[in-house]
This record gives C-alpha cells, structure tokens and sequence, in this order.
C-alpha cells in the first residue's frame, strides 16, 4: 500500500509555536528619516540600537535591497548594531531554560572581505560566532544560545571592526527552538511607539506606557525600554538609548500642519518637554490662545422712543459700540471634551 504520509519533527512543531523575538526584524521600519530619501540620510532603523565611532560610519536604509546599511570608519574601531529581544512582558518565564536560534542574512556587495560577529548574550553567558563575508557574497550566519535561569536580559548584536567595510543587514530574526525560521508572526503585536487611548481606565496595559505623567527618561520606569527609546530618539529629550517619554496631560491633539498653514502659527511651534525639535513638526506643542476681536453691538429701533427734548434725543444707532465683558469667570476656552488615557506602547 502506498502513502504520502508527511512526518513533521519535534523540532519543527516546538519552532512552529513560538513567536520572531526580533521587532522589525526586516528593517522595513526606518521612522529616524532625513529629509532627502537617500540611503545616508536614514536613522537608525526602529527598535535597534546603533553605536559606533571613528570618521565617517554610518547607517541607514539601501532601497534597492530594503537592507540595513552600515558604512564603517576607516579605523579599526567597532560598529555594533543591537536589540534587546527580551523586552515584552514576563519575558523571564518565557525564555527561561530555553534554546534561542537565531539567523542574520548578510551581503556584501562592494568591499572586500569583511568580518562579522553575532552574539546573543543573556547577561550571565554569551554565545558568538564569526563569519567573513567575501564580496558579491551573502551569507547567512545562525546561532544558538542556552538561555541561563539567572539571565537579567536577552541581546542580540552584530558587530564589525573591519575597516571601510559596507555591510547590508537583510534580515535578523531568532526564536525559541533548535532552529530559526523567518515566518513566525512578531512577538510585538503591532508598532512600538503606538499611540493609544482609553476611555474606562486609567492604567496602562502591560505592553504600554502612560503618557499621563510627568515627563522622564525611559531609564526610570522599573524594566528595559531600549526599543521604544530608538523610536523616540531623543525627540522630547534624552538620546537614542534612552529618551525622555513626552508628557500628555491636559492637551487636546492636532493634526499636523506639514506646510498647509491650517495652523496659521504652525512656525511658532515649541518644544514639548525636555525635546528640541520647533516649529512645524510632528511633537510640537502651542499654547493656548484667543484671537483678538471685538464684537458689533446692534440697536434694535423699534424699542428706541424719543421725542425732541428727550435724553435720547440726538442717539446716532447707525454707530456700533462694544458688549460687556461674556462668559463664565474660568481660566480657559474649552469645547465640550472627554478626558482619556494616552498611551505608547513598548512591547
């Protein structure tokens, strides 16, 4: 008797549940963008974390193959490009014990050979692997890490200390399991740096933070906010490892202008918190204000009776004059409103 019959491995069912630790991990999201689309004029992608030093390194996005690129200096200083892929809630529980596989595709397109390390690190150990990577060359470079009970984090990094090198990062994605597989859904459901709103609490969910509170940095809220602090990227103060979150309270929203002049006083626009960005731009904030105008005071002639000799003989009603001083004694000029819960999600 002949079958089909289809035997899928432990391994394989084990992998198939589990979630992709790596947000963004195609690099589609570069929101740290210039103002010309060129590849150097790209940020850092969403989520990740770059350092480097020495003349002339660099990041940003390749178009044509939708990767990571890194310039790096002339020197033989290192370039690090890094996630923390333990930060979601309960993370610990989650990864305890457990083996994490990751895959980094990597091309080099122009240079020579270069090297490149990959680490997963947990704060207690650290697994690494090092590749060269010769030109015209992709490569994809796996690793597997035992996740330590008394791990404090999980850190992906990729590194590089070869100099001039000009690395495209196509894709990195880990999971738990034997082996890595790229089409497992995100364990982030969704964008970091959501805003959302709600009307019948006023705590966060786990996966969000309060933008209802007094402005500060990232560093101290009891956790790890590495990603959604590359988001931000000092926009309302602090650095790309760790920005001031900015302080909601009271405000009403404002699409922003972009040039309309919608906004007549879109140019004037200031700094929300401790942040630097002004004007015209997304983040900003106006306080409150009201146009100044008076109001056309009209006489009704019917009710007017005069005779001459009377006091209101003489009453010219073709002139206007001013009202009296309207509306309640309050400190502002409000419309009907609804107070809500903002918040910006993390994980």
């Amino acid at each position: 008797m002949k079958t089909n019959a289809t035997f899928i491995s432990d391994d394989t069912l084990e992998v198939l549940q589990q979630k992709n630790l790596v947000y963004n991990y195609n690099f589609l999201n570069f929101s740290n963008r210039g103002t010309a689309i060129t590849p150097d004029e790209y940020g850092h992608p969403d989520g990740w974390i770059y350092k480097a030093s020495g003349s002339g390194a660099m990041i940003g996005l390749d178009e044509s193959l939708g990767a990571c690129r890194i310039k790096k200096s002339a020197d033989d200083s290192e370039v690090i490009l890094q996630q923390n892929i333990s930060e979601f809630p309960r993370w610990e529980q989650t990864l305890k014990n457990k083996t994490i596989s990751a895959e980094i595709v990597i091309t080099n397109q122009w240079t020579d050979a270069f090297e490149i390390t990959v680490e997963l690190s947990d704060g207690v150990t650290t697994s690494s692997t090092s590749n060269n990577i010769s030109s015209d060359q992709t490569n994809t470079i796996r690793l597997q890490h035992k996740f330590d009970s008394n791990a404090t984090t999980l850190v992906l990094a990729i590194r590089s200390s070869t100099q001039n090198a000009e690395i495209l990062i196509q894709k990195a994605y880990a999971n738990i399991g034997n082996f890595a597989m790229e089409a497992l859904p995100c364990m982030v459901n969704g964008f970091i740096g959501e805003r959302k709103q709600y009307l019948s609490t006023e705590t966060a969910p786990a996966t969000e933070i309060s933008l209802c509170e007094a402005t500060k940095k990232l560093s101290e809220y009891n956790g790890s906010y590495t990603r959604l602090s590359s988001f931000l990227n000092g926009r309302f103060g602090g650095d790309m490892e760790d920005s001031f979150l900015p302080d909601m309270r009271g405000y009403f929203s404002r699409v922003w202008d972009n040039g309309a002049k919608t906004d007549p006083n879109a140019d004037e626009r200031l700094a929300l918190g401790e942040g630097t960005v002004e004007g015209d731009h997304v983040g900003t904030v106006e306080e409150d204000i009201f146009e100044q105008h008076t109001h056309e005071l009209k006489y009704d002639t019917v009710s007017i009776f005069y005779e001459k000799g009377s006091p209101t003989y003489g009453l010219d009603i073709t002139k206007t004059s001013e009202t009296e001083v309207a509306g309640k004694d309050n400190r502002e000029t409000r419309p009907k409103n609804i107070s809500e819960l903002y918040t910006m999600k993390w994980a």
